[in-house]
């Protein structure tokens, strides 16, 4: 009996740990954003006081690991705004976003509007926008925080 309860405890503390690790940051790192895109992963994972990681592909199988300083822009919109974090890598760079804006109205008598959460990754290649990757699920907080203090660089739109 003792047994069968030692393997029940193990399972159970596999798949509840199996759970909470849908990020790609490793231990001792701090999460200041983790969501899926499609089958992978994209984590933004803070290092030190001053540097971030940037981590993308699957638990068992990073494609691609950046790391940075903190490149941070943001702008405001209407009912919300805009948060983005900047990892450069040669002619390449990855943006990490997340935000918030106002969608269709509920209820225009009392000025109630739904609010959309929208985030992902904006492919760059010498500043031109080659993909925008968004986010289909989250395994936290669907924005970015928990980032060191840093300058905040302008924030650019790209089409």
């Amino acid at each position: 009996m003792l047994i069968i309860k030692s393997i029940s405890a193990l399972i159970l503390f596999l798949l509840c740990s199996s759970l909470y690790a849908n990020n790609l940051c490793q231990s001792g790192e701090v999460v200041a954003f983790s969501c899926d895109i499609r089958s992978k992963s994209v984590s933004v994972c803070v290092a030190d006081e001053d540097n971030l990681v940037y981590r993308f592909g699957k638990m068992n199988a990073t494609e691609l690991t950046l790391h940075a300083p903190v490149f941070f822009s943001s702008t405001g919109y209407s009912g919300g705004g805009e948060g983005r974090l900047r990892f450069p890598n040669g002619r390449y760079d990855y943006v990490v976003y997340s935000g918030i804006t106002n969608g269709e109205w509920l209820d225009k008598a009392t000025g109630l509007r739904e609010k959309v959460e929208f985030a992902g990754i904006l492919v760059l290649k010498d500043k031109h926008l080659l993909s925008d990757l968004k986010c289909t699920a989250f395994d936290d907080k669907s924005f970015i925080h928990d980032i060191p203090q840093h300058k905040q660089e302008p924030f650019v739109h790209y089409d």
